[in-house]
């Protein structure tokens, strides 16, 4: 007769709550960080420095100063509640912060990777042209210094959080908070796989395009540029759309990631023809409403438009490939 087998006990996780904690407040810090950001460009857009600078020193046409703040308000308010309700969410040791700080990094990290490489190669040409007496050793100086800067904040920063989050310690303490688990990891969350919670989360950052309709109301369709009446509806009607999706993708009802698969499409598609007819991307940005002082920088560097219409335009197919990859975590006969 055989011998009984030992049966394998479950593998003993550490309890990291000081370390959520920890990174919980970081991330309250770095919402406190995005408030001071706003006052700073308000204090920028509306100070006593503003005040003495010619009309069209900072912003022309439709790009007033008031609008741009608005802008800035909007974007760093946006990231000063993400970053303020994932910090209480890890504070409280809970699995939704840490999936949301898994999103937030990865996006982050991806940004910072492309902003790192474009500063490599473009601010080195800016130099060269624009600060001919300045020492060349100073220069490099310079240079490195901001490389480091912006690799520290841009892509060390959030690959911590992303490495963090991402232990099997710390959803092993964020799963069972409710009873510690220094010795036995909760059991496996029912929730949501971490790829829709990502697909649902991006598609509802598409509710706030009616937020840009109120502050600028122009966009672009198909190569033709739409202004006021017309682009607030696209944008409203996008942003209901978005809202739909991302409410259904989170009820893993196969209606939300149709509608996800569609805009994917329907952007890239978009995007491809207005490259098309506007060979110019000069002319198409002012079509847009941006003015010739705005543009300064894509005179002088054309290059760097391409790059960025080709940076969006892979952005959209690479989204739409991780789209049709999240198909398989839908029922094989979705809810519609």
């Amino acid at each position: 007769m055989d011998a009984l087998q030992p049966v394998a006990g479950p593998v003993p996780y550490k309890n990291r709550r000081g370390w959520l904690i920890a990174f919980g407040v970081v991330e309250i810090l770095m919402g406190c960080g995005f408030l001071l950001l706003i006052l700073l460009s308000a204090f920028a857009f509306l100070g006593p420095a503003a005040a003495k600078m010619p009309p069209n020193a900072m912003a022309a046409g439709p790009m007033s100063k008031s609008v741009l703040l608005a802008m800035v308000g909007i974007q760093y308010g946006m990231m000063a509640a993400v970053f303020f309700i994932a910090g209480i969410g890890s504070i409280r040791c809970k699995n939704w912060a840490r999936i949301m700080m898994l999103v937030v990094s990865g996006f982050w990290l991806g940004i910072g990777l492309i902003s790192v490489l474009v500063v490599a190669f473009l601010v080195p040409t800016i130099m060269r042209q624009q600060t001919g007496n300045i020492d060349s050793s100073v220069q490099h100086t310079i240079m490195a210094g901001l490389i480091i800067f912006m690799t520290a904040i841009m892509v060390v920063l959030p690959a911590i959080f992303l490495v963090f989050y991402s232990r099997k310690s710390v959803k092993a303490t964020c799963q069972g908070n409710k009873g510690l688990i220094d010795t036995a990891p909760a059991a496996a969350s029912t929730g949501l796989p971490i790829p829709l919670v990502i697909l649902g989360v991006w598609q509802g950052m598409g509710v706030f395009s009616v937020f840009a309709a109120l502050i600028m109301p122009v966009t672009f369709f198909f190569g033709f540029v739409v202004r006021g009446a017309g682009a607030i509806l696209i944008l409203l009607g996008y942003s209901v759309l978005s809202g739909y999706a991302s409410w259904s993708i989170f009820h893993q009802r196969l209606i939300g990631w149709k509608i996800c698969l569609f805009a994917a499409a329907f952007g890239t598609v978009s995007l491809v023809i207005s490259f098309a007819r506007y060979p110019d991307l000069m002319k198409f940005y002012e079509q847009m409403g941006l003015h010739s002082q705005n543009l300064q920088i894509y005179e002088q560097f054309p290059q760097l438009l391409t790059f960025m219409w080709v940076s969006i335009i892979v952005g959209l197919t690479a989204f739409m490939v991780f789209v049709l990859y999240t198909r398989r975590y839908f029922p094989p006969n979705g809810r519609e």
